[in-house]
């Protein structure tokens, strides 16, 4: 086939090609795209009444990105905060048995 091209046809392929891409840059945006449907649909249908729902830029991965994003750095306050929450979820409520209980007076 590509004998048969002439420059002129490579050229419009090419470029057309650029305007609407088949490869793993059109694959990453359907990826991206039922991404959002999914996560849209779930808080749809089990999220809080009136929940944002979100957008489909945030879903898009951007190849090109020169600049380093900022990342919020989590203090100690935080940190400490999250595991204490942690904790307390994890604590036996009055009545309610341990699934796994380790064996006293037991040598390991």
């Amino acid at each position: 086939m590509l004998k048969k091209l002439t420059s002129y046809q490579l050229a419009e392929w090419e470029a057309y090609s650029v305007i609407h891409p088949i490869g793993e840059e059109r694959s990453d945006h359907r990826i991206s795209y039922l991404a959002w449907i999914i996560t849209n649909l779930f808080i749809q249908a089990y999220g809080k009444k009136g929940s944002k729902l979100t957008e489909f830029k945030d879903y898009i991965f951007d190849w090109d990105a020169t600049a380093p994003k900022e990342e919020k750095v989590q203090s100690v306050e935080e940190m400490k905060s999250v595991l204490m929450m942690l904790a307390k979820s994890q604590e036996t409520k009055k009545g309610a048995k341990r699934v796994r209980e380790i064996p006293k007076n037991k040598k390991i």
